[in-house]
């Protein structure tokens, strides 16, 4: 039994190289087939013609893969690829397609498979100006069937001088004033202005577009209109002449004064028989006494009644009985019948 055992134990001893290089490969292989399940990938071959084929293998390269599906790459194609949900390796080929664009009145045509509209330009050369635009936009991609219109986009600049009209202003006095009259006296007249305006007109592809103010030069500044409006016990709204004041309704200077009867009348005419106009601050007398175009101060004694400077424009029809008589004027018959008659001092300067 020990001879047996020891027999057993040389065996052993005698095929244990062969027994360990036969572990050897049979680890190597399964290595080896592990490397090879997992290098080799499933690939979709997918052409935008419609062809499709499913390749097993390791190469990764585009070129390689299409040669495998039996599929050839043409100028301007492109490739790409992505994984599928399940694993699977998609690689798309995406054949190149003709794109029109009309720029200048002449037609083009770029081929492309990707890219932007911006892409179709360069590859037939078209340049755009600073204003120019396209359609669709630039950065929109390419797709089969697209068209692109090139618009150039010109501008024309014009000036024109325009009249800019004077404002009304008013200087109001009125507010806690004593008085029975408000009046509105002129102060300075009104002058409109001027400005130089620069107009841009827009044209696409030559054709009028649009119109826009892109400049304002002021030439002349205008001047306003400027009324004082005031409240005086004074009927006249007339200024007096230059360089005379009324103080205690006595103007600072005159070189005669009539004690005449005053009545009011009104009328519906616009002008006096001297041919000027009738409105407050004119009157009617005997002409060869006040000529016409003369400018009096006219008040009652007391004071208590102050028509004020008034202008001679009309005739009145009492010159044949009483020469000292002036008829002054009120924009309302009620007015003047209000007015009634009074004794008044006339003050000519």
């Amino acid at each position: 039994m020990a001879k047996f055992k020891e027999h057993i134990r040389r065996r052993l001893l005698a095929a244990a190289p062969r027994i360990t290089a036969m572990a050897v490969a049979v680890l190597s292989l399964c290595v080896v087939s592990s490397a090879l399940i997992t290098t080799v990938n499933t690939v979709q071959v997918q052409d935008s013609d419609g062809m499709v084929c499913t390749v097993m293998t390791a190469v990764t390269h585009h070129e390689d893969l299409l040669e495998l599906a039996g599929m050839e790459m043409e100028e301007n194609d492109s490739t790409s690829m992505e994984k599928a949900e399940d694993g699977t390796l998609v690689l798309s080929l995406q054949r190149a397609f003709p794109v029109d664009v009309t720029a200048d009145g002449k037609q083009y045509q770029a081929d492309i498979s990707e890219g932007t509209v911006k892409d179709v330009l360069e590859r037939t050369g078209i340049v755009l100006g600073e204003n120019d635009y396209t359609t669709p936009k630039l950065n929109v991609p390419v797709e089969q069937g697209m068209a692109v219109q090139v618009h150039r986009v010109t501008y024309e600049d014009h000036v024109e001088t325009e009249t800019v009209p004077f404002e009304t202003e008013y200087r109001d006095e009125t507010e806690g004033a004593q008085g029975k009259y408000t009046h509105e006296v002129l102060l300075s007249s009104g002058k409109d202005g001027k400005t130089n305006v620069t107009y841009r007109q827009k044209f696409i592809d030559g054709v009028y577009d649009s119109t826009q103010v892109v400049n304002r030069e002021v030439i002349e500044e205008a001047v306003p209109k400027v009324y004082r409006r005031y409240k005086t016990n004074a009927v006249s709204p007339l200024q007096p002449p230059e360089g005379i004041t009324v103080v205690n309704n006595v103007p600072s200077s005159y070189s005669t004064v009539y004690t005449m009867k005053a009545t009011g009348y009104s009328s519906r005419g616009g002008r006096g028989a001297s041919g000027l106009g009738l409105y407050y601050g004119t009157f009617a007398c005997d002409p060869t006494l006040i000529p016409y175009g003369t400018k009096v101060y006219i008040t009652s004694e007391d004071g208590r009644f102050v028509y004020g400077w008034a202008i001679a424009t009309d005739t009145g029809a009492f010159i044949h009985t009483n020469r000292m008589q002036v008829d002054l004027y009120y924009e309302t018959y009620a007015e003047s019948a209000a007015n009634g008659v009074k004794t008044v001092k006339v003050y000519i300067p």
